[in-house]
């Protein structure tokens, strides 16, 4: 079932939390691609010194941070890597959730050729390339600037809850990486993650 728009409107801690195991879904005219989400990241707005929000900002491509949860907030970060954030709570509150990492479902063939990677031997270390980090799986799932501001409530991009957590499944609360920048918010533990998860993108270890 697909995610509606009252569960992107809540606290942004908890919709971080409550994506793990939801799926992420693109329907192209290449074919459906669907990522289970195993690892997110809380971005706080305008206080949290790691979110592009930070201060107010507020600039043309970060229009979609300022509407009401549901709608996707996607940038580059240099080069053709991309980023997909969840936007969470009200309209002009400036919060999002990043989809840090993905466990392939659906359409694994099209993810391996959009990222140049042969999963024909199966290896596990081939198949967790595909979508174990944020710029990998917008590769993998054809998810680019185009479609910055697009409601995840719509039919093209959009969250099911289908496969939920598996019994045997914990969520653990870390630091946020590769945000130095934000001092004494570097160390929040705003990071969500399913433990022992073989996709979980690198730099945990617990």
């Amino acid at each position: 079932m697909k995610l509606e728009r009252s569960f992107y409107e809540r606290n942004t801690l908890i919709v971080a939390k409550e994506l793990l195991g939801c799926a992420l879904v693109h329907i192209t005219p290449e074919g459906i691609t669907k990522g289970r989400i195993v690892e997110t990241e809380a971005y706080m707005g305008p206080e949290d010194k790691g979110a592009h929000s930070y201060g107010g900002r507020h600039t043309p491509r970060m229009d979609p941070m300022y509407k009401t949860g549901g709608f996707a907030y996607i940038y580059q970060l240099h080069g053709y890597n991309y980023c997909i954030n969840v936007v969470t709570q009200k309209e002009g509150m400036p919060q999002a959730v990043l989809i840090r990492a993905l466990e392939p479902v659906e359409g694994l063939d099209l993810m391996a050729r959009r990222r140049k990677i042969d999963i024909s031997d199966t290896r596990k270390s081939k198949l967790k390339n595909l979508t174990n980090g944020p710029s990998k799986l917008c590769q993998a799932m054809n998810i680019n600037t185009s479609l910055n501001g697009i409601d995840l409530c719509g039919n093209e991009v959009f969250i099911t809850n289908q496969t939920g957590l598996r019994s045997n499944e914990e969520i653990v609360a870390a630091p946020r990486i590769h945000i130095d920048y934000a001092k004494e918010y570097r160390d929040k533990l705003w990071r969500f993650l399913l433990r022992g998860n073989t996709f979980v993108s690198k730099g945990y270890k617990g």
